[in-house]
């Protein structure tokens, strides 16, 4: 579909596949003193903003002409930092790259220490930590929902949002002694295991949190 696009776009035979790579490299001559282009900048805005990619776009009207990636450091050097510390060291570091959602750090991270070093971890391991990352998402859900309902003016949600995510991060205190930063994942598998109860305290969270997901969608969509 995109190379139909592409060749459509520039008169040339779909059929002629050998020469794709001639057809995406083909570029529009830009010239940004003739007012027909305008380079626009999409990425963060402001430098306690999460994620670290930035898009320099070149665009005519509502078509993008050129886009440039560029992909730096964190504003507060985090990748830096981790150069001169040792794996275990870095944790604590990791799980702060994103604040509504860390779990997520966590397990790449642990992730990619085993894999370099040939770990397996245990198939409960692997359970628990899908559990924790479950949860880790309906967390940041609930958060951004809530951010995203302020701006269409509708600020109850955003009460609504964090005060269920607040149940979760409840939850998360009892499985890993933190409400925020948990590193709970560590190469190997997990730091423990679930309390005993912990299953049912969980089920009875989602079930409030199923209800509130549906009263937000209903307020939003009507």
């Amino acid at each position: 579909m995109i190379l139909e696009l592409i060749c459509n776009k520039k008169g040339i035979n779909v059929a002629n596949r050998d020469k794709f790579p001639e057809i995406v490299n083909q570029k529009a001559k830009i010239d940004l003193d003739s007012q027909k282009f305008l380079k626009l900048w999409h990425g963060p805005q402001h430098p306690g903003v999460t994620g670290n990619m930035s898009l320099e776009l070149v665009v005519s009207g509502d078509e993008v002409m050129e886009l440039k990636t560029h992909v730096g450091y964190l504003h507060r050097g985090f990748e830096k930092l981790m150069e001169r510390r040792s794996f275990l060291q870095s944790f604590t570091i990791v799980c702060r790259i994103c604040v509504p959602e860390p779990d997520t750090n966590e397990y790449l991270y642990s992730s990619a220490i085993e894999e370099l070093a040939g770990i397996e971890i245990p198939e409960k391991a692997k359970w628990l930590r899908t559990f924790d990352l479950e949860l880790s998402r309906l967390a940041s859900f609930l958060m951004w929902v809530g951010g995203q309902a302020g701006t269409f003016g509708l600020g109850p949600i955003g009460q609504w949002g964090v005060t269920h995510r607040d149940y979760i991060l409840d939850l998360f205190e009892e499985l890993t002694g933190a409400r925020v930063y948990h590193m709970y994942m560590v190469p190997g598998g997990v730091r423990g295991d679930m309390p005993v109860g912990f299953a049912q305290r969980v089920e009875a969270v989602l079930k409030k949190c199923e209800k509130v997901i549906k009263e937000i969608e209903f307020v939003m969509t009507n």
